[in-house]
């Protein structure tokens, strides 16, 4: 992070954005949400907006899980705020992943609007988590895997068959309609 002062009345601005589990309860949902909003008043900081972003397919499983509910953050603050928030996450069991990003340099305190966390309802649908694949999914050994293969397998044996069709229609062999280098050889071996 930068060592630069920021002016008097002035604080840079963040974004965090962290991801709960799944089948997280509202209650526990809103015990994170309160825990960080009290972290961000303690530090003299401002929020300014919060999202839900529901629950997203993760890139990876993580920690067993296929699917995150993501929470966006942005406020105003100084590098203690950031300490303290990302503390509060990592001791959350609920969290499974979080990310901050300094966005903005010497934001004005008096220009900026001041948001709730209350505002962010946690009524997410409940979707079951994706089951765990399996090794012989994961490796192509399952069912659909080999009727793929087979198919393929015929089609490449048809794609040979044409071949063999043009074969009998004078399409194949060597250029130059002769029968090749072993049979100029046979013809020099008898004379």
């Amino acid at each position: 992070m930068s060592r630069v002062a920021t002016a008097p009345g002035h604080a840079r601005e963040y974004e965090t954005i962290y991801i709960l589990r799944p089948n997280i309860e509202r209650d526990k949902a809103d015990d994170v949400a309160g825990k960080l909003n009290d972290a961000i008043k303690g530090t003299s900081a401002l929020l300014t907006g919060v999202e839900l972003w529901g629950q997203r397919r993760l890139a990876y499983p993580i920690a067993k899980h296929h699917r995150g509910i993501y929470v966006y953050l942005k406020y105003l603050g100084k590098g203690a705020t950031v300490a303290e928030i990302e503390r509060q996450l990592r001791l959350s069991d609920s969290v499974i992943r979080f990310q901050t990003v300094q966005t903005k340099d010497d934001v004005p305190l008096a220009e900026a609007q001041k948001t709730e966390m209350s505002a962010v309802a946690f009524e997410v649908p409940f979707e079951p988590d994706e089951p765990e694949l399996s090794v012989e999914r994961e490796l192509g050994l399952d069912s659909t895997s080999l009727e793929r293969r087979r198919r393929e397998e015929r089609d490449d044996m048809d794609d040979m068959g044409d071949m063999d069709d043009m074969d009998e229609m004078g399409g194949g062999g060597p250029p130059g309609g002769g029968a090749g280098p072993a049979g100029d050889d046979e013809e020099s071996e008898e004379s």
